[in-house]
């Protein structure tokens, strides 16, 4: 069974994690995707923390599935190669600054004046106007701004980021419902569309309860500046059990419990009514630090309590259906992944090609484009372009993570 997407062709022109995170969905759906960096690289290459062999873990993490060219847009040369790759694509993606693609000579009106079916994705930080349009920005500026660091709750005083990057991953996942839809209608209308973006309407589209609790607080309320700095929550109040707690052994479990339903102890009726019910999370947090995390779970979990252990990644990866996959990288070697969590039936086969090195299909992507290799040559000598030598082996990922060898 083919993959959806197998047939639509992407030129990726994204940095970072929101960009390359929808490229790469495209990709995991099948589409094939020409991932056009500058002859240093995108910057997520040299971003977060990177392995022995110098490879980012923000790269490596975002950018499975697809074949990197690395090309300079400045030079007029470098330019004409990336529009006829344009001229080809179903779907352009870039999440430069607003402006920085209309400067180079890619941006929206250009490309779909030339190509009117074509698809056009922007993903910016704060979109193409207000006065942070032409700021950069990154996850934890976005979750300043956007009240879900407030919201998150306070460490000391302080308020805390969320472990994850939110923003990122819900813009990145909506590009591609954009870009879906836009193509069912291109399939209908023979039209394409010009999609645009940002981070910070996308993280505040992801708080809608807490911003519609917020639009409740009186207008007078917040004006006199007693409305509170983020809605308030359970976890906020001390008479509250519910939250996170650190057991003896120095694992952690989450308790969901309302302050009047919650009973400490599996003894008799009569042991726990002496006992009484526990209120504060002082006290709670006290006593589940006298005995293990199992001990509680199964204690708890007898009468009937919602409790939950708080797990790390290597406690969640495992089990099946499988949640991750592996690929060979040039030289990092297996690498794991976390596989995209939609699944289908009838099935069809992940991307199979590992986060590609800087300019690793330059050469392949510009004979595809009918430049001969003199040419090719030619520009890599004067900079214009960058290649990596290929592999002399290299590998697919089964849909069972097994790894098959193709000898070039």
């Amino acid at each position: 069974m083919s993959a959806p997407l197998a047939g639509i062709r992407v030129l990726d022109l994204t940095h970072f994690v929101a960009g390359p995170w929808c490229t790469m969905l495209l990709a995991d759906l099948g589409a094939a995707v020409i991932k056009l960096e500058p002859p240093d690289g995108e910057i997520g290459r040299d971003m977060g923390s990177v392995y022995t062999t110098g490879e980012s873990a923000i790269f490596l993490g975002f950018n499975r599935g697809k074949r990197s060219i690395a090309m300079d847009l400045k030079h007029p040369e470098g330019l004409t190669a990336a529009l006829k790759l344009a001229g080809q694509a179903d779907i352009v993606v870039q999440n430069f600054r607003p402006g920085t693609a209309e400067r180079l000579g890619i941006g929206a009106a250009a490309l779909r004046e030339a190509h009117p079916e074509l698809i056009y994705c922007t993903v910016s930080a704060f979109g193409s106007d207000g006065p942070y349009a032409s700021r950069p920005a990154n996850d934890p500026v976005i979750q300043a701004l956007s009240g879900s660091m407030a919201a998150t709750g306070r460490v000391e005083g302080r308020p805390v980021r969320m472990g994850v990057s939110l923003p990122d991953v819900a813009a990145g996942v909506l590009a591609v419902t954009g870009i879906l839809a836009a193509l069912h209608r291109r399939k209908q209308s023979g039209v394409g569309s010009t999609i645009e973006l940002n981070l910070l309407d996308t993280q505040l589209y992801a708080q809608t309860d807490l911003i519609t609790t917020d639009l409740i607080t009186p207008v007078a309320e917040a004006e006199n500046g007693t409305a509170p700095i983020c809605p308030r929550s359970d976890d906020d109040d001390t008479a509250s059990v519910r939250g996170a707690y650190v057991c003896a052994d120095g694992l952690s479990l989450w308790l969901e419990a309302e302050p009047s339903g919650l009973i400490i102890g599996a003894g008799s009726a009569e042991s726990r009514s002496a006992q009484g019910t526990v209120h504060r999370r002082e006290e709670v947090a006290a006593l589940l630090r006298t005995h293990s995390r199992d001990h509680w779970l199964a204690t708890l979990g007898k009468i009937g309590k919602d409790i939950a252990p708080v797990l790390g990644l290597a406690d969640v990866l495992p089990g099946a259906p499988p949640r991750t996959l592996e690929v060979d990288h040039p030289s990092i070697g297996r690498l794991r992944q976390i596989r995209t969590p939609v699944t289908a039936d009838p099935s069809w086969p992940p991307a199979d090609l590992p986060p590609p090195r800087l300019g690793e299909h330059t050469q392949d992507v510009l004979r595809e484009l009918g430049l001969p290799d003199t040419d090719i040559n030619d520009l890599a000598a004067r900079g214009i372009i960058r290649t990596a030598t290929p592999c002399k082996t290299s590998y697919s990922t089964t849909t069972n993570g097994t790894h098959a060898k193709e000898q070039s």
